[in-house]
């Protein structure tokens, strides 16, 4: 990854243009990924965002070996997670889940 915005990402609460209601969560279930290998830079400051819907949670989702920098001046570089519990191992750089995404946190998209 080279400056990239969002290098590690599941958004189930990304709503495009506010055409969306936020408070309705998705219905669709994600489960069996995984985020392996990545190193890089990223052009934000939350380099991984693992939000998964409140009503299916993501199940399987697997975080191994992330290795980020992010050099801008917004804060340092974090992880958001929000409705799952990863499989985490190996190398972590920015913590993964460390802390939970605020409720009803806007995208950043």
């Amino acid at each position: 990854m080279v400056n990239v915005s969002n290098p590690v990402i599941i958004d189930q609460e990304y709503c495009p243009w506010n055409q969306c209601n936020r408070k309705v969560p998705s219905k669709i279930k994600i489960s069996n990924v995984s985020f392996k290998n990545i190193r890089g830079t990223s052009a934000t400051p939350v380099a991984v965002k693992l939000l998964c819907s409140k009503s299916i949670p993501c199940e399987g989702v697997e975080v191994a070996d992330i290795n980020l920098t992010y050099n801008g001046s917004r804060g340092p570089i974090t992880s958001q997670c929000a409705n799952v519990k990863p499989t985490i191992s190996r190398k972590q750089n920015p913590r993964i889940c460390a802390e939970p995404a605020p409720v009803d946190a806007p995208s950043t998209d």
